[in-house]
């Protein structure tokens, strides 16, 4: 059966899903989204999440007894962020979270983490810990070292958390990681959706200095929901027993053959180049929203993120609405500081209209228009007229772009995968 009669004959048994599948499909290619957790699966990893491998049983194994499929998928991550140790069976971010914390905390610990990161993951009677914030400097936007250090000294935190995802800045791991070691506490960096970015070289990476590194596979990577677990051959035993413990025993063989490719795909030339342009379309964002006289926080940008600030008076819930009938879709948030200070700011990212194939004049149009709309009176007419720029920069334009599909040598033969799928779907 060919996916258009599969489709067809779904409709009619279905209607009622096919009418919500029809809605994402019309959203997703008539909405363009500054969201840094919104971006497009690759396509190679997405049809095999949706393959014939979903249907094979994977009964719960032990650690030692790892799948081909879990060992190429762990081997691929490894050697692309030169980690010692990986784990890829946990689903989400959030459940590799409580991985770390059930395998290097213990009830009461105190947490030293980047504006509270991670306490939101922290529910059940066994997460009981004591949470210490150390932020940004409220004159600076800046992260003081000198007071971490005296932050975890007076202290004396479990483990040190520090998660940069509502911050375009790079910083410098190697002062963490001294930090760490004098208070003796474990260091946790979560690089989020700056992973794609970090497996290129485009930013600094924690992995050499930190004992746990975590991130999602998705958005920044093109790949499946699913969280991913970085260590050290020291802490590995203790990081798979805890995975075990906590009921993360398997993953089906589909979601760890999108897994794999997710990870050969970053690897790719191509890649490179889509991560090297989420850079410049970044700062083409940002430009355009500055000519616009829209301030923007701890720049300039040196990753996918741009920070708009709102001025006082503007409500961020209400501007994203209005956005959003625009086709334009943002995250209002507060940037906080390490005192009572904090901003009304708008999360921006570049990931997704990379992916879509938009480039810096394109960027830096929707950050003026974006600029331009957040500095009027928010009308019906401001709203038509943001509207019109979105339509006309990506009427057309694919979900995602081939340029940044890798560049193989399809097999002609009888026997290629192509032939042997086609077998499958008519008999």
């Amino acid at each position: 059966m060919d996916n258009e009669t599969l489709l067809r004959r779904m409709e009619a048994f279905d209607p009622e899903l096919s009418d919500l599948l029809l809605s994402a499909l019309d959203r997703q290619c008539s909405t363009l989204s500054l969201i840094p957790t919104a971006n497009a699966v690759s396509p190679f990893s997405a049809y095999l999440k949706g393959s014939v491998l979903g249907n094979d049983f994977m009964d719960h194994h032990a650690i030692e007894r790892r799948s081909r499929l879990e060992q190429m998928a762990c081997r691929r991550v490894k050697e692309l962020f030169h980690s010692d140790h990986a784990i890829v069976r946990t689903g989400n971010p959030v459940a590799a979270s409580r991985v770390v914390f059930y395998a290097l905390a213990q009830p009461d610990s105190t947490i030293l983490s980047f504006n509270l990161r991670k306490q939101e993951h922290c529910t059940g009677d066994w997460m009981t810990y004591n949470f210490v914030k150390f932020s940004l400097e409220p004159d600076t936007l800046t992260i003081d070292f000198d007071k971490v250090r005296e932050l975890a000294l007076n202290h004396r935190p479990r483990i040190i958390i520090y998660s940069p995802v509502n911050y375009p800045q790079n910083t410098d791991y190697e002062k963490f990681r001294q930090i760490a070691d004098e208070a003796g506490a474990y260091l946790w960096v979560d690089i989020g959706q700056n992973a794609g970015l970090v497996a290129t070289g485009f930013v600094p990476s924690p992995v050499p200095y930190a004992d746990v590194v975590t991130f999602g596979a998705s958005d920044a990577l093109h790949g499946p929901q699913n969280g991913i677990i970085l260590t050290t051959e020291k802490l590995a035993p203790w990081l798979d027993q805890a995975v075990i413990d906590t009921g993360h025993v398997s993953l089906k063989k589909n979601v760890l053959a999108a897994l794999a490719i997710t990870f050969r795909e970053a690897a790719t030339d191509e890649f490179i180049a889509y991560c090297e342009q989420t850079i410049k379309n970044a700062q083409a964002l940002e430009k355009g929203l500055r000519e616009a006289g829209v301030n923007t926080l701890c720049g300039p940008t040196a990753n996918h993120l741009v920070l708009a600030q709102l001025r006082e008076g503007i409500d961020g819930d209400k501007l994203t609405d209005n956005l959003a009938v625009a086709g334009l879709m943002v995250k209002p948030e507060q940037l906080l500081t390490s005192g009572d200070l904090s901003f009304s700011v708008l999360r921006l990212s570049s990931l997704d209209p990379t992916t879509r194939s938009l480039k810096e004049k394109d960027m830096h149009k929707v950050g003026r228009a974006l600029g331009n709309f957040i500095n009027s009176p928010q009308k019906e007419s401001d709203i038509a007229e943001i509207a019109k720029t979105v339509k006309r920069l990506i009427d057309g334009l694919p979900l995602f772009s081939e340029e940044w599909l890798p560049d193989a040598e399809a097999d002609d033969s009888p026997q290629d995968l192509m032939g042997r799928m086609m077998v499958y779907w008519n008999n």
